[in-house]
């Protein structure tokens, strides 16, 4: 009997996924969790698992298609088995007649999948042997005949939907390209085009003068959370400036004595910890009536990413160690940024740090993430002339603000709670009192 496996949310605001590469194709006999493709979501990108095992008899889509939360992405059952022309609920963009007939006669027919990968490549299914079930061609014997060693100029490409789109606008051949990416896959700023045609999936400009352009999931999903966070929580922001000699200070000693990277995120969130601890408003968030505050300092951090703003998240940010802290943050922010994070490392934040500095912004007014009560920036350090016992001298200055959401915190909470965060980046000893 066929078995259906309906898309599931991999995160919690996941509602659809843009299928990047399948891994499998009709015909083809999946185990149970084996890898079947690769989805991208509002967050990431994420490889999917089968729950059955069986022969693939339909596909959920092609590579480019969007598929819904709940719509089908994979059918297995057994070899010989049709199915029904009707379709389950929610099923979207999917072609649902039977993908191959098994008789001997039409043994070479393959998925459009295949067949796309087999155009793409040049390749002449008539003459692949097949070792699917009634000798179908199956992705691997396609694999198999495009390259020897897949090094050749044959070779199958890796590239993003949006990056295929792009080259083709720009007549780029995706061949010629070598690629940067995870496992060699081609990147926008990998392919041989100005930047002004790196807008990918823009249409042209029409007589107005205007063009139109469908926004990538990763900003949709931004766009729709900001909105959210500003329609339904009033928020304010305050800022100080601080003396940034100790924590320069502090990181370039660090740096010496640790072995690897010491970003200054990592030094603003371990002091940061124990002011949050003494005003564990700013580590709430309100529900409804009550206010939840949180045992947990799991610390979000922005990460700016060719994709878009990303809150990857440090769990457990206080128990950690000031080596460890630093090298989670850098871990957080790789993934990020080459789309290899997982879902769940996305949520869950009790308050969030954002280091605008890294952009050369002076200072940030932040819009609050929902779930949060506060949301910390600092900026880029810059020399300020101060009068210091009667004599002028040039201090290196860095701007720290905070929004608040300002149902839960008021503007004296506010300013007590930067004061002491002030305190603790000016004189990092503070740290030590947890």
């Amino acid at each position: 009997m066929a078995e259906t496996f309906l898309l599931p949310a991999v995160g919690d605001t996941m509602v659809e996924g843009e299928i990047v590469e399948w891994l499998v194709a009709v015909g083809d006999v999946v185990e149970l969790d084996q890898t079947i493709c690769s989805l991208e979501t509002d967050k990431s990108v994420v490889e999917m698992t089968t729950p059955y095992r069986g022969t693939v008899l339909q596909l959920g889509g092609a590579v480019g298609d969007t598929v819904e939360v709940g719509a089908p992405l994979l059918v297995v059952g057994e070899p010989h088995e049709r199915l029904e022309v009707s379709s389950p609920p929610r099923l979207s963009n999917v072609d649902t007649r039977v993908a191959a007939d098994t008789s001997p006669k039409s043994n070479k027919v393959t998925s459009p999948v295949l067949r796309k990968l087999a155009s793409d490549n040049d390749l002449d299914v008539g003459s692949v042997p097949g070792t699917g079930p009634g000798g179908r061609v199956t992705r691997d014997d396609l694999l198999a005949a495009v390259a020897v060693d897949g090094d050749g100029p044959n070779a199958p490409v890796l590239a993003m939907p949006r990056v295929r789109r792009l080259a083709r606008e720009q007549s780029v051949d995706l061949r010629s390209v070598n690629g940067s990416g995870p496992a060699g896959a081609i990147t926008i700023p990998d392919l041989p085009i100005p930047d002004s045609a790196s807008t990918v999936g823009q249409r042209s400009a029409d007589s107005s003068g205007e063009r139109r352009e469908r926004m990538p999931a990763i900003r949709r999903s931004i766009a729709k959370h900001l909105t959210e966070s500003a329609q339904q929580i009033p928020q304010f922001t305050s800022m100080v400036e601080f003396d940034a000699t100790a924590i320069l200070d502090t990181r370039s000693a660090l740096k010496t004595r640790l072995d690897g990277p010491v970003p200054i995120d990592a030094v603003v969130m371990a002091l940061m910890i124990p002011v949050l601890r003494e005003n564990p408003i700013a580590n709430a968030m309100l529900d409804g009536d009550e206010i939840v505050y949180f045992d947990r300092y799991d610390i979000g951090v922005a990460v700016d990413t060719p994709n878009g703003l990303m809150l990857p998240v440090v769990r457990g940010a206080d128990t950690r160690s000031f080596a460890d802290l630093s090298t989670e943050i850098v871990r957080l922010a790789t993934a990020a940024r080459d789309r290899s994070i997982a879902p769940d490392e996305l949520s869950g934040a009790t308050t969030t740090l954002n280091n605008v500095g890294a952009l050369g912004v002076l200072a940030g007014t932040p819009i609050l993430p929902l779930g949060t009560s506060t949301i910390v920036a600092f900026g880029k350090a810059r020399p300020v002339l101060q009068l210091r016992s009667g004599n002028v001298v040039e201090v290196p200055t860095m701007t720290i603000s905070a929004t608040f959401d300002h149902r839960l915190i008021d503007g004296g909470d506010s300013g007590r709670f930067l004061q002491q965060i002030k305190q603790h980046l000016e004189v990092p000893a503070l740290g030590l009192l947890r």
